[in-house]
């Protein structure tokens, strides 16, 4: 799996992205997940990823998370923590 692992990395040439970013992130996903400690942990990133428009693509019935960057994600946590959710 290492080796698997490894060409990935050595297939990516973007930008290095800050690893300051995870405590950010996951501090928003915290204290958004304790106004609803009931729901799910997929539920609750499925329904935060499900109005972004970066995550809909014509002809697709769900979402796709998968090409969405950290940062459009975190925008997203602060738009739901300063007004809700929508």
């Amino acid at each position: 799996m290492k080796e698997v692992v490894r060409g990935v990395e050595g297939d990516w040439d973007g930008p290095e992205r800050d690893p300051a970013r995870i405590d950010a992130i996951l501090s928003k996903l915290l204290e958004i997940w304790m106004l609803d400690p009931d729901m799910r942990f997929g539920q609750l990133v499925y329904n935060l990823y499900w109005q972004m428009p970066e995550t809909r693509k014509m002809g697709m019935t769900g979402i796709d998370m998968f090409h969405v960057e950290d940062d459009a994600f975190d925008l997203r946590l602060d738009e739901v923590i300063h007004e809700g959710w929508r």
